[in-house]
């Protein structure tokens, strides 16, 4: 039987591939040693299965800004543009800075319609940048935005919407010590039919709220923007890595790696 240090180990390593979107392929060419029990092996396929089911688009930004799982591929823009920089695991051309002035990466005129408010959906990206009043980490047109924002008081992440003032969403998490320049993992799940959308920061649920289901908060159609957004702002010095956009509602421990 393999000690438990053998399968705290493999499953890490699991997880950790699984985060990078290599599913099946990467797990066939695994070399579990001989010894090992078979149920480890399908423990690990059961949570990669998990972490791959609903992605329906995922930019990794290793070294371009195409979308791996659909086919909404992002162009850059702006007179330098976006810039290769180390990702969130320290790793070298495995993230894009935005430099908050002249640069952005867009879809053009493919949106995604999943970000309505009429179906359940996961959004979930790394970020470290400058905190600032009004600009955006990534959006969808008027439909949904990320920001940095710098309040009073102190620094919060917050996710928000305008919709022709038809609805709104606003979570915002609360003053935790925010700091400019370090990574967080950021994640929105918009659970229907509750109504209710909760924002974590990393695995911490910050602000869960239940909206009124008479009201649709996110518009639809619109390009996805990183580094940039139209909600009330625009450009926002920001690092980003691993977007991924689900069909469902996904628990954010997946996106630790």
């Amino acid at each position: 039987m393999p000690n438990f240090s053998s399968y705290s180990l493999i499953l890490f390593l699991l997880i950790s591939l699984g985060s990078l979107n290599c599913g099946t392929y990467l797990l066939a060419n695994i070399l579990l040693p001989s010894d090992e029990d078979t149920r480890l092996e399908a423990v690990a396929k059961s949570i990669v299965g998990t972490m791959n089911v609903g992605l329906i688009h995922y930019w990794p930004l290793d070294g371009d800004a195409n979308d791996r799982v659909g086919t909404l591929h992002l162009t850059a823009f702006g007179t330098v543009g976006p810039v290769l920089t180390v990702d969130h695991n320290n790793l070298p051309n495995g993230a894009y800075a935005y430099d908050g002035i002249d640069s952005w990466h867009d879809s053009g005129s493919g949106g995604e319609p999943i970000l309505t408010g009429t179906a359940s959906f996961t959004l979930s990206a790394w970020v470290k940048g400058k905190f600032n009043t009004s600009g955006i980490i990534l959006g969808a047109g008027d439909g949904l935005g990320f920001q940095l924002q710098d309040n009073p008081s102190c620094f919060q992440i917050r996710a928000y919407s305008t919709n022709g003032g038809t609805g709104v969403v606003s979570n915002l998490s609360p003053c935790k010590g925010y700091q400019n320049d370090v990574w967080y993992n950021v994640t929105l799940t918009w659970d229907l039919p509750n109504n209710r959308a909760n924002l974590y920061i990393g695995n911490d649920l910050v602000d869960s709220r239940v909206y009124n289901p008479n009201r649709i908060p996110w518009t639809s159609g619109f390009p996805i923007t990183l580094g940039y957004g139209t909600l009330g702002g625009g450009s926002q010095e920001v690092t980003i890595d691993e977007v991924r956009v689900y069909d469902r509602i996904v628990p954010p421990i997946f996106f630790g790696f």
